[in-house]
């Protein structure tokens, strides 16, 4: 704390120094933060391709679903036609 008896140049160093740190930690905030865009952007993007994925692998899901119906119902005129 800066008082009436503190002289001048140990007032002025001290600010100085406090706002050179002030710097610095401004400096660390903001590598900090593009890191941290950077690692957003990352995950953006391996999420997008999971999501397409996902479509990709439901779309082939339904069209094996729709195959295998196809089958069951050719499985159960075959038995039909077997049994008669």
């Amino acid at each position: 704390m800066a008082t009436d008896k503190t002289p001048d140049h140990k007032r002025i160093k001290r600010a100085e120094e406090g706002r050179d740190e002030w710097k610095i930690k401004a400096l660390s905030r903001r590598e900090e933060n593009e890191k941290l865009k950077i690692e957003l952007n990352e995950k953006k993007t391996r999420l997008t391709t999971i999501c397409e994925q996902n479509k990709n692998l439901k779309s082939e899901l339904d069209e094996a679903k729709k195959s295998m119906i196809k089958l069951e119902k050719e499985l159960e005129l075959m038995k039909k036609k077997v049994f008669k």
